[in-house]
């Protein structure tokens, strides 16, 4: 449920205060927020979708900016959906 998941970020952000160069942490908060822009835009809540999926592309764009090799579904998604290059 949603208080899982805020839990979850809660504590991804606390381990990204330790050391703001986790990729693993940066990936895992962008699928959380992408998995809530899905169910947000299943419920036809297209504008809270959209914040989420914008936050899952900046997590992911600092994700793969640590490990370039890394996370080749994120870096599909960012390209397909045009979130590579936005700033």
């Amino acid at each position: 449920n949603n208080g899982d998941y805020s839990k979850s970020l809660d504590y991804y952000h606390q381990a990204l205060d330790l050391n703001s160069r986790l990729p693993q942490a940066l990936n895992n908060i962008a699928v959380i927020y992408h998995y809530q822009g899905t169910k947000s835009s299943e419920k036809k809540e297209f504008e809270v979708a959209q914040n989420n999926f914008d936050k899952a592309a900046s997590y992911w764009k600092k994700a793969i900016r640590l490990a370039p090799n890394n996370y080749i579904e994120a870096q599909n998604w960012l390209k397909i959906t045009g979130k590579l290059s936005e700033a």
